[in-house]
């Protein structure tokens, strides 16, 4: 360890916070190899919140389709918050077109989804006519990379999703594809699904197998990301819902319950996981009468479950909140929350106001995620032919 950095070890925790919080992402993955006690203190939850506030936050949209041209798109739109300067505390979101994306010229159109983003960092799966491809890029560099192809052939009745998560211990960005293979016990009984849960660590060039779990992931729903471990709700041979996590460090899977109210008769693409500040939270709008929002406040400890938030589903909104996917997108420090309803608008609502309010800012047909700009370059991690588009 240099002579600098055992100076910088010798400031109070507060100021060395401080100044961690304001490097470049490129010099921060440097920092946390000098030295344990350095790698310590960005594990902190205040150098988060710190590094966070620092961060330009948004929410990112991939419109894969316009209503208006008819026609399929591949477009990269993103929504900023400011201060509202008229209310304090609250805050307002916009939409300039003038930073959008076009991605029609350098990547594929529909069906490319977005399976989520980190640090900067936005991951996409394309896939089409028996090509399932992974590419990982960066809207402010440009650059791209594109994952080589993984083992499982993605065909009915097999089934594939992914998650895209960040190792904090290691530092690490992985991509974990789940391939699901159809099991019969025997011939026309009922069907249940062997997992394999297939990993690829960005800057290694190569996927490998994580095991398996007797687990039907679906393939709507993505990975969500949280203390290093990438979560999905699944069901087991029985038709029971689970929560299903996967540690990024140890690559190994685990389970616990889900949130109250899930049964057999309602559909299970009613219920969304997500997060609710920094914890798990399960979106439930299967009851046709209100929608629900359940936080688990202790991290897999299913006594913690609580119903965070009840939207009751009155006539003037019964038109479009009832029975569809709707998943949650941010918490607002005012307490409002940020809603994508199934694939088609945004919505806000303020839990001690009462308010619901459509927002009319991007027609529908669009993939949303909670994004945090960075100038990190994918040229950091070797083994990877960098693009750029």
């Amino acid at each position: 360890m240099s002579d600098e950095a055992v100076s910088l070890l010798d400031l109070p925790s507060p100021i060395l916070l401080e100044i961690l919080s304001r490097l470049p992402p490129t010099t921060l993955l440097y920092v946390k190899t000098v030295c344990k006690a350095f790698l310590s203190l960005t594990l902190d939850s205040q150098f988060s919140k710190l590094f966070r506030s620092r961060s330009s936050a948004s929410i990112i949209i991939n419109q894969f389709y316009s209503v208006r041209t008819i026609s399929r798109t591949n477009i990269l739109k993103f929504l900023k918050f400011i201060d509202s300067p008229e209310d304090l505390g609250t805050h307002e979101i916009f939409h300039d077109p003038n930073f959008d994306l076009d991605l029609h010229l350098y990547f594929p159109v529909s069906p490319f989804s977005l399976v989520g983003s980190l640090h900067g960092f936005v991951c996409f799966n394309y896939f089409s006519n028996g090509i399932d491809t992974v590419y990982i890029l960066n809207p402010s560099t440009r650059e791209y990379i594109i994952l080589p192809e993984a083992q499982g052939v993605r065909k009915w009745p097999n089934l594939v999703t992914y998650g895209f998560g960040f190792d904090p211990v290691r530092f690490e960005y992985k991509v974990v594809r789940i391939y699901q293979e159809e099991v019969r016990d025997v011939t026309n009984g009922p069907r249940y699904y062997k997992s394999e849960g297939q990993v690829y660590t960005i800057g290694k060039g190569y996927w490998r197998s994580a095991g398996h779990v007797m687990f039907c992931f679906g393939c709507r729903a993505f990975g969500v990301d949280l203390y290093g471990k990438l979560h999905w709700l699944v069901s087991d041979a029985n038709r029971r819902e689970l929560i299903c996590s996967f540690d990024l460090e140890s690559e190994l899977f685990g389970t616990f319950p889900t949130a109250p109210g899930y049964s057999e008769e309602n559909c299970p693409n009613l219920r969304s996981l997500g997060v609710f500040g920094r914890c798990l939270c399960v979106c439930d709008n299967s009851a046709g009468s209100h929608f629900e929002v359940w936080v688990m406040k202790e991290y897999a400890v299913t006594s913690t479950w609580v119903k965070e938030m009840v939207i009751n589903i009155t006539p003037e909104c019964n038109n479009w909140l009832s029975y569809e996917m709707i998943n949650l997108l941010k918490v607002f420090e005012d307490g409002e929350v940020l809603f994508l309803w199934r694939d088609d608008f945004l919505f806000l609502h303020h839990p001690l106001k009462k308010t619901l309010k459509v927002l009319d800012i991007c027609e529908s047909n669009f993939w949303a995620s909670a994004h945090v700009s960075s100038s990190f370059s994918l040229k950091n991690f070797e083994a990877e032919v960098v693009n750029v588009f």
